[in-house]
């Protein structure tokens, strides 16, 4: 198969939920010490990946979004199922570059230097054809998708140089990673989302070519990309777009909140600056380690012809 598609999986096994092997509390998943930094974390797919990554310890876990009373509940709630961990809350448009800029300038004063960046907010214009899609609506997606993320992945990477370190200093340099919540769509066609792929590729190939540049852009610290559909998840805006619990078989939420913790994890090492799906089995993934590497798979381009190294047809449901 060409692409990995909803009815051509990457790996055996498709997950539609948590599992035990990429669960937060796993040793080798572990964020103690981190700080991690999530975008529209207040709700949906962002609310359970600072879940999970305050159960793998994480020290401070901070929110960015744009209603004060809503980050305000999400906070006082994970505060209370996750007492170890110092939650954080700021309220920024992240199109707004001053904005995002004074947040950082905060966060590193008052908190901590990010380790982790979790790019979940996003802007989903009206489901029409991608022609009928008000201008208004096109132009509001890309200023969200591309130039909002990109002032956060500008800030996050403006990392002072530690003290005491020099550039012909040998020890270890700090990893920041970066999390791209991105989309299936940006590979597979979906109907009516024209405008939301385009977005959501654009930002998602700008990522891959920073982590192929990634070399020259910082001496102080090793940088990590990962771009990852989340799964078909029931959020805010599918119900926005008349959808309920009926309308498909969504996946677990909980998943990409654990799968995002694995994404951050050494093990996850080898699949930087590549895309793939929390629907996909970690171990087989791992397994296929060598040939990913070897064959340059999980790329976004343009492709002739790819046997993929552990894809199955899968026997389930269709969208």
């Amino acid at each position: 198969m060409s692409q990995p598609t909803f009815k051509n999986s990457f790996t055996r096994k498709y997950r539609k939920g948590p599992y035990s092997r990429i669960s937060p509390t796993q040793p080798a998943l572990s964020a103690s010490g981190k700080t991690v930094l999530i975008t529209a974390g207040h709700t949906g797919i962002g609310f359970a990946i600072a879940s999970n990554f305050a159960l793998a310890c994480a020290a401070h876990v901070i929110i960015v979004g744009r209603r004060q009373n809503m980050l305000e509940k999400a906070s006082k709630d994970l505060s209370r199922a996750h007492p170890a961990t110092n939650f954080h809350i700021f309220a920024a448009s992240i199109i707004d570059e001053a904005a995002v800029s004074t947040a950082f300038r905060k966060i590193r004063q008052d908190i901590a230097e990010p380790d982790v960046l979790v790019t979940s907010a996003a802007y989903f214009p009206s489901s029409t054809n991608v022609l009928e899609t008000p201008m208004q609506q096109m132009w509001a997606s890309f200023e969200t998708n591309v130039r909002g993320n990109l002032n956060l992945v500008r800030e996050f990477l403006n990392a002072p140089r530690p003290k005491g370190v020099s550039l012909t200093n040998q020890s270890p340099k700090r990893d920041k990673i970066i999390l791209d919540v991105s989309s299936a769509a940006t590979h597979v066609f979906v109907r009516k989302t024209g405008v939301y792929s385009a977005s959501k590729l654009a930002f998602t190939r700008i990522l891959a070519t920073a982590q192929d540049e990634s070399s020259s852009l910082s001496q102080n610290f090793n940088l990590r990309i990962h771009s990852f559909h989340p799964g078909v998840v029931l959020t805010q805006i599918g119900r926005d777009n008349d959808h309920n619990e009926d309308t498909m078989p969504w996946d677990d939420v909980q998943l990409p909140g654990q799968f995002a913790v694995w994404l951050a994890s050494p093990e996850a090492e080898f699949l930087k600056g590549r895309f793939v799906w929390a629907n996909w089995d970690v171990d087989e993934l791992l397994d296929g380690k060598e040939r990913i590497l070897k064959e340059n798979l999980l790329k976004i381009g343009l492709v002739r012809k790819a046997e993929w190294a552990i894809a199955l047809r899968r026997n389930t449901w269709k969208l």
